[in-house]
């Protein structure tokens, strides 16, 4: 199986032109041009992710958040992005990001947040073209707010949480959820009557402004996405991605909690 399949799935299910115009996504070290050993989905890439493929005689990895945002005027491969550029390249593994793409996908990342909450009634948060939205928005059954962050942590697989609230005593039955950073989307979720907004690296000014609102709101972390791996093997295989193909092993999550 030659790599061209990989962007054939990408340019169907998940185009480029739906990324945001500051977003990088695609291919961004090597080809697509050649026979596929295997595949290794991560959220992010690091010195271990490469490591992982190396161990697995993999020579493509998927990953949800780009190495490369913007144009890179250098490579020298004593920095870190260099050295692991140089590493892909000298091991002929090739780079494929999908990321806002994904994120504005029918069934991507929200969509695939959304199904493990088990929401029902979604809709999308927000309309960002005619066809396409970001986040989603829907029901679950009538839940104390303690209830419903405990339920949250269980169906997300995530230790820690941040909340935001002047209403600790609240009901919650409306849950819109944005993964990544996406603080920008709390007036929607607001209009929309959410009793809880579920997204990550909410700042403090952003917090403030929620409090003001009199919206509740979890950071749940950007660390919440790893789901990305699971969803888009089962979607490779449903498509007819014949190679082996790996969930990442690495914990990425930066923080530890102290």
């Amino acid at each position: 199986m030659t790599g061209t399949i990989i962007k054939k799935f990408f340019d169907e299910l998940y185009p480029k032109d739906l990324a945001y115009e500051w977003d990088n996504v695609g291919l961004q070290v090597g080809t697509l041009n050649k026979e596929i050993t295997g595949i290794l989905l991560s959220l992010d890439l690091t010195k271990e992710i490469v490591e992982e493929a190396i161990e697995k005689n993999v020579n493509l990895i998927i990953v949800h958040h780009p190495l490369v945002f913007k144009p890179l005027y250098n490579i020298l491969t004593d920095s870190y992005k260099g050295n692991l550029i140089e590493k892909l390249i000298k091991q002929d593994i090739a780079l494929y990001v999908s990321h806002t793409n994904y994120d504005l996908g029918h069934s991507g990342m929200n969509q695939v947040l959304a199904d493990l909450l088990e929401l029902t009634a979604q809709e999308p948060l927000e309309m960002m073209t005619e066809t396409h939205g970001i986040g989603k928005i829907g029901q679950v059954n009538p839940m104390a707010l303690d209830d419903a962050i405990q339920y949250i942590k269980e169906k997300l697989s995530i230790k820690h949480a941040r909340l935001i609230t002047k209403k600790n005593g609240k009901t919650v039955k409306t849950i819109a959820i944005s993964g990544g950073s996406g603080a920008s989307h709390m007036f929607e979720a607001k209009r929309k009557g959410a009793d809880i907004y579920l997204t990550g690296d909410i700042s403090y000014h952003h917090a403030h402004d929620m409090l003001q609102m009199g919206l509740t709101a979890l950071d749940i972390g950007h660390y919440a996405e790893k789901h990305f791996a699971k969803a888009l093997k089962e979607e490779l295989i449903t498509y007819g991605v014949d190679a082996p193909i790996y969930e990442s092993q690495v914990d990425l999550d930066p923080f530890t909690f102290v």
